[in-house]
């Protein structure tokens, strides 16, 4: 795991990466009934080439949605979540602090 976060963290340097933890102090939130991850991009000057799939993740297999309706709510929810998570720099403090719990 603390492989992970290194690379979590020297992947968060990257100009084009954000990276932003939400930590447990930030109590209950949107996605509390599981995680997923939004795959594809956004393009505002040309709406119709627009793509997003969204992927959820269960115990035996994964699960894509396509649906506008579905990506729109995951989208929703995404955005609920950016405001409770934490900055930049606090989540790489965040994640740093973890390193160096796991590596004691």
């Amino acid at each position: 795991m603390v492989r992970q976060l290194e690379h979590l963290h020297k992947a968060a340097l990257s100009p084009d990466i954000d990276v932003q933890v939400l930590p447990f102090s930030a109590g209950a939130h949107a996605a509390g009934a599981g995680h997923f991850v939004i795959l594809g991009r956004d393009d505002e000057r040309e709406p119709l080439n627009s793509m997003a799939v969204v992927y959820i993740e269960m115990r035996r297999r994964g699960l894509y949605l396509d649906d506008a309706e579905d990506v729109g709510a995951y989208k929703l929810t995404f955005d609920y979540l950016r405001p409770q998570a934490a900055d930049t720099t606090s989540s790489l403090r965040l994640i740093a602090g973890a390193r160096q719990e796991l590596s004691s």
